[in-house]
C-alpha cells in the first residue's frame, strides 16, 4: 500500500497542519492524488427550510453546544420541548435538588447476591419485572439519588417579533427559510421572512470557550420589530427533553451587572450551583428587564443589525467576550483545522447510493460527535442534545461514543474524556472495594461525582468494565511510547485486576466463572441470581486482561502470575446449536446479536469461526430484512463482526441499507426512538465500523478498503486499523 505524506500549512497563514499520518489510499484511488476534503465536507452541509421537531442543528465544541431552531436561535422553543430540545448544555452545568433528608449511596441500602459464599452488594433496585419499572415507582431516596445531579439548560437566547399589526410572531408565520450549517466553518446561516421582510441571522460557538455570537440583520431592527431575547430557568431535573423549569422563578436568581453601555455580567445561583455569563453587544443597542430571569436587548435607533456575544463560564469571568467577528473567524480555522486533521473517506468514485448514503453519515456523524461527545466527561447517550437518564452517562456505551476519535486519528478529542476516568480511580476503588474485591470498578450510571445511581439492571451489567482498557490500546497503537503507558498505566491494571478478582474459580468444573450476580448486556435475563458466563462477557473479559498483560510487559513488569493462571483456565466461550448464545446459564436459545463484539470490535482468540459464522448468520438476517427505521450501535457492531468474516456486503447492508425511512435525519442525528431522538452511541459506532472496514483489522487482509465490496472505489486518509 502506497503513503504519501501530508503536507504542512503555516499556523501563522490561518491555516493548521494536516496530519502527518501516513496516508493509505486503496487501490482503485490515484497513487498521487489526496482527498479534497473540503469538498467531500461541503457537499454534505446542512440545509433547512422548514421546521422539523426532530431536526435540530447546533453549534459548540464538545464542551459545549447551543441547541438551535430554524432562525439560528432558540426563538421557538415550544415547538421542539418535546423532541429535540433547543437549549444550551455543557459538561459542566450539573445542577443537585436540596438534599435536607442527606440521602447518599453510602447510607443506600444495597441488594446483595449469594456468589460462591460471599455477598456481592450493589445500589440494585429489586424488582420482579426490570422492563416494566420506572421512576415514579421508586422511592423518594431512590428517584433523589437516580436524578441528582442531573444536567440543566444554560439559558436561551432567541428572537421576539411582532408583525405589523402588533401581535406576535408565530413560526408559521416565518416564509421562505433558508438555513445552512456550513460545516466546514461551523457557521449557521438562518435566512427567512417575515410578512416579506427578510431576515439574516449568523451564529457560530468559539472552538476553545464556551462562547456563542449571533448576528441578526433586518429592517425590522430599526422598526422596534426584532429584539434579541436571553432568559433563564431553573433545572427540572427530569428525564428527556423537558430538562427547563419556568414555572418557579423564586426558586433561582438572576443578577445583572452591568459594565458599561455594551456589556454585562448575568450572576446565576441555582441553589448550590453558581454560573456566569457575560454578555457584549453592538455598540447603541440597548438591554432592557421585563421579567425576573428575562431580558430583552433592542437595536440602536436606525440600525439594521444587531450583534450579541455571550460567554458562559462555571467560574466568575473578569475579562470581556470575543467581539462577534473573532468568535466568527476562530469557528472557521477552528472547524478547518479539525477537518483537515485525522482521517477522511471518500465514496463519490462509487455509484451505488449506499455509497452516498454512507458518506453523508459519515461526515455529519464526525460534525455531531465532535459538538456533542468531544467532551472532558463520558458523553450522554443523547449528547448535549437532551436530558437522557437526566444527563447522566453510561459506562457500558463509553466505547461507543469516543472510540472513533482514536481510529480516525484525533486521539486527543478521546483523552480528554480517558483523563477524567484516570482521576476518578479513587471512586472506581472504592466501588471495588464495596463488593469485597480488588482494582477499579467501573460503574453503569453516574455523574461527574463517579457514583453509581440506583437501578433495577444496570449494577448488575459488567461489559462496561474492559472497556477502558480496549481505549488506552487505542490510544497506546496511536502514541506507542513510554508516555502512554505512564498516563494510562493505573487505568489499565487497576481495571484488570477488578476483572480478575471479580472472576470466581469453580473448584468442580476447575475453571475460572464470570457470574452469578451479574445481567448479560442483552438485559434480557432477569434472574441475576443465577446467570452465569454471559458469552461476550466472558471472552471481552480474557481480552482485557490478556492486553493488560501486554501492557505489564511494555512496562518492564513481569507478567502477573494470577493472571496468566486465569487466562489458561477460564471457562470456554458457551455453544448451543451451533451458535453463541447469550450466556451458559440459565440456557438460552438462539443466537447472541451482542456475540458478535468478539469477532468484531475484537478478535478473541478463543472464538471458532464456523460457529461465529453461523451466529452472524442468525444474528445479521432479520435486520436486513426489514427497512432502517430505527439504529442503535448494534447494527455496527454486528457490521464489523460482518467485515471480519469476509462479508463485505452485509457489513454495507447493515450500515446503508434500506433507509426508506431514513433514521439518519437531515442533521445527521441517529433516530433510536422517541425518548432517544439523537442516539450518539449509533453515530460513533457507524465511525469507528467504517474505520474498520477502510483501515483493516490485525490480521486480516493486507488490500486497501478489505471492509467494503471489492467493486466499490473507497479512497481514505489517516484512518487506523482496529486491533
Amino acid at each position: 500500500m502506497k503513503t504519501i505524506p501530508a503536507p504542512a500549512f503555516s499556523t501563522l497563514s490561518g491555516l493548521f497542519a494536516a496530519a502527518l499520518l501516513a496516508v493509505p489510499l486503496s487501490a482503485q484511488a490515484p497513487a498521487a492524488s489526496r482527498i479534497d476534503r473540503h469538498a467531500l465536507v461541503s457537499r454534505q452541509n446542512i440545509t433547512v427550510h422548514q421546521a422539523d421537531p426532530l431536526q435540530t442543528v447546533a453549534v459548540g465544541n464538545g464542551h459545549f453546544a447551543f441547541n438551535a431552531d430554524v432562525t439560528g436561535l432558540q426563538s421557538f422553543p415550544e415547538f421542539y420541548e418535546k423532541t429535540m430540545p433547543i437549549g444550551i448544555l455543557s459538561d459542566w452545568g450539573w445542577h443537585s435538588f436540596p438534599n435536607p433528608r442527606g440521602y447518599s449511596l453510602e447510607k443506600f441500602k444495597l441488594t446483595c447476591f449469594p456468589k460462591y459464599g460471599r455477598q456481592v452488594c450493589d445500589p440494585y433496585i429489586p424488582t420482579d419485572n426490570p422492563k416494566k419499572v420506572s421512576d415514579s415507582m421508586l422511592t423518594e431516596e431512590a428517584r433523589y439519588l437516580r436524578s441528582n445531579p442531573h444536567r440543566f439548560g444554560l439559558g436561551q437566547i432567541g428572537l421576539v417579533m411582532t408583525k405589523a399589526d402588533g401581535s406576535a410572531a408565530t413560526l408559521s408565520d416565518l416564509h421562505n427559510i433558508e438555513q445552512e450549517l456550513d460545516l466546514w466553518t461551523g457557521l449557521l446561516t438562518s435566512n427567512f421572512e417575515l410578512e416579506g421582510v427578510p431576515v439574516h441571522v449568523e451564529t457560530a460557538a468559539h472552538p476553545d470557550r464556551d462562547e456563542v455570537a449571533v448576528r441578526v440583520e433586518s429592517p425590522l431592527i430599526a422598526a422596534g420589530r426584532l429584539k434579541l431575547r436571553v432568559r433563564f430557568s431553573y433545572p427540572s431535573g427530569s428525564w428527556g427533553p423537558d430538562y427547563e423549569d419556568w414555572d418557579h422563578p423564586d426558586a433561582h436568581q438572576t443578577t445583572l451587572v452591568r459594565h458599561g453601555t455594551t456589556g454585562a455580567t448575568f450572576h446565576r445561583v441555582l441553589d448550590s450551583m453558581r454560573y456566569d455569563v457575560r454578555a457584549a453587544w453592538s455598540a447603541g443597542a440597548t438591554l432592557r428587564q421585563p421579567g425576573k430571569h428575562s431580558f430583552l436587548l433592542s437595536g440602536a435607533s436606525k440600525s439594521s443589525s444587531l450583534e450579541l456575544v455571550a460567554w458562559f463560564s462555571p467560574k466568575p469571568l473578569q475579562s470581556a467576550p470575543d467581539r462577534a467577528s473573532a468568535v466568527f473567524g476562530a469557528s472557521q480555522s477552528g472547524w478547518k483545522q479539525f477537518w483537515m486533521s485525522g482521517g477522511a473517506i471518500d465514496f463519490s468514485g462509487t455509484d451505488d447510493p449506499r455509497a452516498r448514503e454512507l458518506e453523508r453519515r459519515v461526515v455529519l456523524s464526525q460534525y455531531i460527535t465532535r459538538v456533542h461527545s468531544a467532551s472532558s466527561l463520558p458523553p450522554q447517550e443523547t449528547g448535549l442534545v437532551l436530558n437522557s437518564w437526566y444527563g447522566k452517562f453510561h459506562m457500558e456505551m463509553y466505547w461507543w461514543h469516543v472510540a472513533h476519535f482514536a481510529l480516525w486519528g484525533r486521539p486527543q478529542l478521546l483523552e480528554r474524556s480517558m483523563d477524567s476516568l484516570v482521576a476518578s480511580l479513587p471512586q472506581a476503588r472504592e466501588a471495588a472495594e464495596r463488593q469485597g474485591y480488588k482494582g477499579a470498578k467501573w460503574q453503569k450510571m453516574m455523574g461527574p461525582d463517579w457514583q453509581e445511581s440506583p437501578s433495577w439492571v444496570g449494577p448488575m451489567l459488567v461489559w462496561e468494565q474492559p472497556h477502558p482498557i480496549h481505549l488506552a490500546e487505542l490510544l497506546y497503537r496511536d502514541e506507542p511510547n513510554r508516555k502512554t503507558l505512564e498516563r494510562y498505566k493505573s487505568l489499565v491494571l487497576e481495571t484488570a485486576e477488578y476483572m480478575a478478582s471479580f472472576l470466581e474459580w469453580d473448584a468442580s468444573r476447575k475453571q475460572y466463572v464470570l457470574g452469578p450476580g451479574i445481567a448479560a448486556a442483552d438485559e434480557g435475563h432477569l434472574d441475576f441470581s443465577r446467570n452465569l458466563n454471559p458469552t461476550m462477557e466472558l471472552g471481552y473479559w480474557r481480552w482485557g486482561i490478556e492486553t493488560a498483560q501486554k501492557w505489564r510487559e511494555r512496562l518492564g513488569l513481569q507478567r502477573d502470575k494470577n493472571w496468566d493462571h486465569i487466562l489458561q483456565n477460564m471457562a470456554p466461550l458457551p455453544v448451543r446449536d451451533g451458535v453463541y448464545p447469550v450466556q451458559e446459564l440459565p440456557e438460552s436459545r438462539g443466537a447472541s446479536w451482542m456475540a458478535t463484539w468478539l469477532y468484531g470490535v475484537i478478535a478473541a482468540d478463543d472464538v471458532d469461526q464456523d460457529v461465529m459464522r453461523r451466529t452472524l448468520d442468525r444474528v445479521a438476517a432479520p435486520r436486513l430484512r426489514r427497512p432502517q427505521a430505527t439504529v442503535t450501535w448494534g447494527l455496527a457492531m454486528i457490521a464489523m463482526c460482518a467485515a471480519r468474516m469476509g462479508e463485505p456486503d452485509t457489513a454495507v447492508n447493515l450500515l446503508a441499507g434500506k433507509y426508506e425511512k431514513n433514521p439518519f435525519g437531515s442533521s445527521g442525528y441517529a433516530y433510536r426512538d422517541s425518548q432517544t431522538p439523537a442516539y450518539f452511541p449509533a453515530s460513533g459506532g457507524w465511525l469507528s465500523a467504517v474505520a474498520m472496514m477502510a483501515a483493516g483489522w490485525d490480521g486480516g487482509p493486507k488490500t486497501p478498503a478489505p471492509g467494503f465490496p471489492k467493486d466499490w472505489k473507497v479512497r481514505y486518509e489517516g484512518l487506523k486499523p482496529m486491533p
